[in-house]
């Protein structure tokens, strides 16, 4: 649908003897900033020095024909005559003597010269060689590091050596960011363009950019959005309980308005995954989450046992960190004494220590060991609203750093939070919550609680809110995956885009295959008109497992049952993150922008066996064009990113 609303609005109008598309500028109507050098990498990259590559953007809401501009530095060492059309919001890439420097993307011009290393300028003429942009020094970029130097606001003097940073964000020649938004961007401002507080609300938020040029009318998306910002106000929100699942919660703020909310007499429950203590790549973070655990735990009073508490429960026992240091930091006491020393089984192994967050057990004295995941992301306020997605509730997951959160930038990894004002649903979530933590009380009941493998179908699935359809499964025991694959190969009529941070279930991907090729066997099959789009997570693009390798259609370095390596006869077009980090979603959109129910997959869920089965975990199925559609227009920017050709 996406293709022929672009195909409709390009079509030509005569004027004269000639077609112009109705929605390009013609070059002669051009005026000053509507085309700004955006990026250069005037040190080259990591690959070499020869390598050097210029970018240009087009701020405006209207294609702009570039026949007969240029763009040239004042000593004349490179000069350009440009041609083609650079796209509304749009990018126009420049490589140095080939197309090889930037491998995924193709280049749109191909320039000859050198950029010298300083001393240089740049100016970008039209057609009637009238200056549009120029940027009269290099005012940023390192050729160490081979950072770009990259604009952060489009509207602002290319001369101005306060409009230009070095690049932050990660690719394969160094640090840039070839026809993506800059890391340094303005256009990185918070846009928050629907929410509503009313019953049968779905409010969609998602903490990296969107291309809202894809948003059907007055259906923008909330982008570049502080997820903190958004969980803290309905926290406030509450009078009378939270429940919040958490695989890692470190956020001070978060935690300070948890710890609020109990003083004010609120209900504060808090599901919380135990990690391995010994693990090389958990040891500083859990022991932060611990800190923070045991803080809210104690209360604002410090003391264990009073009303002000928050409750805490896990799937394995937590014991405190005794490093009296780091208590101290915390404004936890050094005397441990309130916290009884303990000695049980953890899994196969006796360990002693103070325990101060009980678990599931086994029997009297043995817990199960924190080999699988709570890995649920979700908060249940007054049993009337969710908040749930992607985001887990840490510094790295929104900020990336201490640096980025002291500053509000917004540079953790990709996500998205969703916001349902459902006691209905929220009635579901209750009941999964109680099943992990055993009661319906404050008080957790360690002998009747399950988690993973161990919990049961025990919720409804299918709910109505607002008028539309949303569908819940919850990991272990409800099959959502099996329910994801059939809602592929039942209901996906047109299309299925996705981000994805890790997939390896064989089910899902045989039946896109089949959308795609009309076929579940290796290596064969023809192209239906099936539409597939989707980027990976880079870290897992090229495992073995991977549902990547399948679809591009390589030959795994092995094979297992589960994961038989079915090559696709057609390589779908799907890549793998261009992000500064790691790209956390688990999001699928079907049918988009179609009359076919529009309908979004989205939550917790990796699309895995761990994800489906051993790790506790929520996955939403919400069937809505309008939400499809603000998911799109996120996807879009990922998808254009990492190299992708949007329609």
């Amino acid at each position: 649908m996406k293709a022929l609303l672009s195909s409709i609005m390009s079509l030509a109008i005569i004027t004269g003897t000639f077609l112009i598309p109705a929605n390009v500028k013609e070059a002669s109507a051009a005026a000053a900033g509507d085309v700004v050098v955006n990026e250069v990498a005037w040190m080259g990259t990591t690959t070499s020095y020869n390598d050097e590559w210029m970018e240009l953007y087009n701020p405006t809401s209207s294609a702009i024909d570039l026949s007969g501009w240029s763009l040239k530095t004042q000593d004349g060492s490179v000069s350009v005559n440009l041609t083609g059309t650079i796209p509304a919001k749009g990018y126009y890439l420049l490589e140095r003597t080939d197309d090889d420097t930037i491998p995924y993307l193709a280049a749109d011009m191909i320039y000859s010269g050198t950029l010298g290393n300083s001393n240089e300028a740049l100016e970008l003429y039209d057609s009637q060689n009238s200056l549009i942009d120029s940027v009269n020094a290099w005012y940023a970029g390192d050729n160490t590091t081979k950072a770009t130097m990259e604009r952060i606001n489009p509207a602002a003097d290319g001369n101005s050596s306060t409009n230009w940073r070095s690049s932050t964000t990660s690719y394969n020649g160094g640090y840039g960011t070839p026809k993506a938004l800059n890391s340094g961007s303005a256009q990185t401002t918070e846009h928050i363009n629907h929410v509503s507080e009313d019953l049968g609300a779905i409010n969609v938020y998602f903490n990296k950019s969107a291309l809202t040029q894809y948003a059907s009318a007055g259906n923008e998306a909330n982008y570049n959005v502080n997820l903190e910002n958004r969980l803290i106000k309905r926290l406030n929100s509450a009078t009378k309980s939270i429940d919040l699942a958490t695989y890692e919660i470190n956020l001070p703020r978060i935690i300070d308005t948890l710890m609020q909310k109990a003083a004010q007499g609120v209900q504060v429950r808090i599901l919380a995954d135990a990690k391995d203590a010994t693990d090389p790549n958990y040891i500083e973070r859990y022991e932060t989450m611990r800190l923070d655990l045991e803080k809210m735990e104690r209360g604002e009073d410090g003391v264990l046992g009073t009303s002000d508490d928050v409750h805490i429960f896990s799937d394995s026992p937590m014991f405190a960190v005794e490093d009296a240091a780091k208590r101290a930091q915390y404004g936890l006491p050094s005397d441990l004494s309130d916290i009884p020393t303990q000695t049980v089984m953890v899994g196969n192994t006796s360990t002693t220590g103070h325990l101060f967050v009980n678990g599931e057990e086994k029997s009297a004295g043995a817990y199960y060991s924190p080999d699988h995941q709570m890995h649920n992301k979700f908060a249940n306020i007054d049993n009337d609203w969710i908040f749930t997605g992607s985001w887990n509730f840490t510094v790295t997951g929104l900020y990336g750093d201490d640096a980025n959160m002291e500053q509000g930038i917004l540079d953790g990894n990709q996500q998205h939070s969703v916001e349902i004002h459902s006691p209905e649903l929220a009635a579901a979530y209750l009941t999964e919550f109680n099943e992990m933590w055993g009661s319906s009380t404050t008080q957790p009941d360690a002998a009747a609680a399950n988690f993973n493998t161990r919990k049961v179908d025990n919720t409804p699935h299918v709910f109505t809110i607002g008028g539309k359809k949303v569908e819940l499964y919850f990991s272990g025991g409800d099959d959502a995956l099996g329910h994801l694959a059939n809602l592929v190969k039942n209901e996906a009529d047109y299309s299925a885009y996705f981000t994805i941070f890790a997939w390896s279930d064989q089910a899902l991907v045989d039946e896109l295959k089949n959308k795609w090729e009309g076929s579940y066997l290796d290596k064969t099959g023809t192209l239906t008109g099936f539409d597939v789009k989707g980027v990976y997570d880079s870290s897992y693009w090229n495992q073995w497992w991977s549902a990547s390798v399948e679809m591009r259609g390589v030959t795994a370095s092995q094979s297992s049952t589960d994961n038989p390596n079915t090559r696709w006869n057609n390589p779908a077009p799907v890549f793998p993150d261009n992000e500064t980090r790691k790209m956390h979603a688990k999001t699928m959109i079907i049918d988009a922008d179609t009359t076919s129910d529009p309908t979004v997959v989205v939550g917790s869920t990796n699309w895995s066996t761990n994800g489906n089965t051993n790790n506790d975990e929520n996955m939403l199925i919400i069937h809505d064009t309008a939400i499809a559609n603000q998911f799109v227009q996120e996807f879009d920017a990922r998808y254009e990113s990492a190299g992708g050709q949007v329609n």
